[in-house]
């Protein structure tokens, strides 16, 4: 189960009743209250009443596409810093569809409940906690890169950007639990693949301690693995396949960069 967050509220905008309950029953374990619309421009009509904390969007729908919608919520003051994330089936071209129409994040469908369940969790966190805090300035964030693999440690850190943050490596458990207790870093970017030990074991163990369970996690996995940690409270705060992509790899250590800050303010 992702990390706790406070009762939030969310808007499900999806044509489809059958998907849209798959998706009901993937989110109702995180507690969040969920209102649903059939399409954009009813997801737009029912924002004039109230507006929720995340929406989760399709991209395909009758009236109003999910793209149209996510171009008018922007537009407009009152809705513009509601985090959105794309969900749909379309292939080709509709990542950076959704992106650039303004969507904070994207998923294929169908989605991997932990990951579906750890975006929507880490979104709703950082939402939350700029509205109490405002949307202070980017971080250089301190990053440790945990992984048996010197291609991944080498891509994650070209990916970001070596002058963009200051970059910590380990290889195996016993290494990235020195560095942790060492350094404190704002994220840990943990592979599966490690020398030695368990990257389970490393996660648990961080979310078991007050000191450390707020540093975000971005976990390195291979496709089939996230199952495995299904299973686990608190695990991480985002998941990223393997083979890593530049694009992608940045847009998650950004977003765990702000959430990162945010919890730090809002801590002191």
């Amino acid at each position: 189960m992702p990390q706790f967050v406070p009762p939030m509220t969310i808007l499900m905008v999806e044509d489809n009743a059958l998907q849209r309950r798959e998706i009901e029953a993937q989110l109702q374990p995180l507690g969040h209250r969920i209102i649903s619309a059939n399409n954009g421009q009813e997801a737009l009509d029912r924002m004039e009443k109230e507006l929720p904390d995340l929406i989760v969007m399709d991209a395909v729908m009758p009236s109003m596409d999910g793209f149209k919608a996510c171009e008018l919520i922007r537009a407009n003051p009152k809705t513009a810093g509601i985090p959105i994330l794309v969900l749909t089936a379309l292939s080709r071209d509709a990542k950076d569809r959704s992106y650039a129409a303004g969507a904070d994040d994207f998923i294929r469908k169908p989605a991997n409940t932990l990951l579906l369940q750890v975006r929507v969790q880490t979104h709703l966190r950082i939402h939350g906690l700029s509205q109490k805090l405002g949307d202070p300035a980017p971080i250089r964030p301190k990053v440790l890169v945990a992984s048996a693999s010197p291609l991944v440690r080498s891509q994650v850190q070209n990916h970001f950007g070596k002058d963009q943050g200051t970059f910590l490596e380990a290889t195996g458990e016993i290494q990235a639990r020195a560095q942790v207790m060492a350094h404190r870093p704002d994220i840990l970017v943990l592979d599966t693949d490690l020398v030695e030990g368990s990257a389970q074991h490393l996660a648990v163990a961080i979310h078991q301690s007050e000191e450390l369970r707020t540093m975000p996690v971005l976990l390195l996995h291979s496709p089939g693995e996230l199952e495995t940690w299904s299973r686990l409270k608190e695990p991480v705060a985002d998941a990223l396949d393997k083979p890593l992509v530049a694009r992608e790899t940045r847009r998650r250590l950004l977003l765990l960069a702000r959430l990162a800050q945010l919890q730090k303010l809002a801590e002191a």
